[in-house]
């Protein structure tokens, strides 16, 4: 049973009505609807619906089991950079198990065709993981940008990236809001776009950064795949695979902030209606395998349990809140019950069988890109006063090529 959460306080101040006022109309003393609203008591089960009617909502509504009609939407902030300036190990955790290093190299090689020095934008770049990636396996003489607003990410990518040969340099600012001083042959984004509130202008904002012929990479998840992808031998998966309400949060939290959790689907139609072309969608093939005969069994695991947030159980009052989130997001308090109480127990799981863990984790994670239209628009092979006839572009290798110091050749 969900448990009873009165909302008789929020109520009263919501319609800006007196503790006096609510006792006359049901036929009790100001102390007794002080003592409701201080969880000393409940009220009688036959005064359930006069108390709804005079607030004019539900008895379920009244007893915090569904989310208040009307009530103030707050909003994720996981757009903001006040939300990332302590998610480092969450980062790392998150991303050490995230790519297959051939795969990536099939991709530059042989997916985008990149066999000639690039300048790359990574936006939103965190703490440079992608450019750690992506440094073997573009061509000599490229360079990288990383931009984030969040200065203490920025300053771990620059250790883990700002001694190497290769050019290197990070902005600390909002991508979104950036004026750059130049464009670039690759711009790409990683895991960004599910957490900002307008996927749409992220992107926009990509391309226009992007060289006439460059390649645009927009990479990312889709939350219905990534619930369907975890499994954890000794517990039901069609029990780690239940959503416990979370379409309609997702779809709430799309609906109040523009915030889309299947964005990941929705990229490749995106990038069309926004004029790139040979625009095409890979799944990334990484899937963690996590078991005791693993040689990195110990490192995968702690990445493991500090991804999902499972090194410390959440009870009591943080519980709580996190339940009052859920329900401002949609969820009933059942559905968001259920969903802690289901977190309680896979990380009692996993810490008490934490020596012989076996489990497999994919993220669902989609790769899509597509190339800027030249400012020309002729297409082909021919661009311009460019009298040289190729089939190579700045990302190296795709639509054509452009004259002077614009475009690779």
């Amino acid at each position: 049973m969900a448990a009873i959460k009165l909302r008789i306080y929020d109520l009263r101040k919501a319609g800006q009505m007196s503790q006096k006022e609510l006792a006359d109309a049901v036929g009790v003393s100001v102390q007794t609807v002080s003592k409701w609203e201080n969880d000393v008591c409940m009220p009688d089960i036959a005064l359930l619906p006069d108390i709804a009617k005079f607030f004019r909502v539900s008895v379920d509504a009244l007893l915090g089991l569904v989310p208040l009609a009307g009530e103030e939407y707050i909003p994720v902030r996981s757009g903001e950079k006040d939300y990332w300036e302590n998610r480092l190990e969450y980062l790392k955790a998150s991303r050490r198990a995230m790519w297959n290093e051939d795969y990536l190299r099939f991709l530059v090689e042989q997916v985008w065709k990149i066999d000639r020095p690039v300048d790359v934008l990574d936006c939103g770049c965190g703490f440079g993981y992608m450019g750690k990636m992506l440094r073997p396996l573009l061509p000599e003489g490229s360079s990288y940008t990383g931009i984030d607003f969040s200065a203490n990410l920025l300053q771990a990518a620059e250790k883990l990236l700002g001694q190497e040969e290769w050019g290197t340099e990070f902005i600390c600012d909002d991508f979104r809001s950036h004026k750059f001083q130049k464009h670039y042959d690759v711009t790409l984004s990683q895991c960004a776009m599910r957490h900002v509130n307008d996927a749409r202008a992220f992107l926009q904002k990509m391309i226009a950064q992007t060289k006439p012929g460059g390649l645009v990479v927009a990479i990312d998840v889709n939350r219905e795949l990534e619930s369907d992808g975890l499994y954890i031998e000794g517990l039901a998966y069609t029990e780690l695979c239940d959503r416990m309400g979370f379409r309609k949060m997702w779809e709430k939290e799309r609906q109040y902030q523009g915030r889309d959790y299947a964005i990941g689907m929705r990229l490749p139609l995106l990038m069309r209606e926004e004029g790139l072309t040979d625009v095409d969608v890979r799944m990334n093939d990484r899937v963690s395998l996590i078991c005791p005969e693993r040689e990195d069994y110990e490192e995968l695991t702690e990445c493991f349990l500090e991804e999902k947030g499972w090194k410390e159980s959440i009870s009591g009052e943080a519980e709580e809140t996190a339940v009052r989130e859920f329900m401002n997001h949609g969820l009933d308090r059942k559905e968001a019950e259920s969903y802690c109480r289901r977190q309680r127990k896979i990380q009692g799981y996993v810490t008490k069988n934490k020596e012989g863990l076996r489990c497999l984790h994919y993220r669902g994670l989609m790769v899509s890109f597509g190339w800027k239209k030249f400012d020309d628009e002729t297409g082909g092979n021919e661009h311009g006063n460019c009298d040289q006839k190729c089939a190579g572009n700045s990302a190296g290798g795709r639509r054509g090529c452009g004259t002077g110091d614009k475009y690779l050749h």
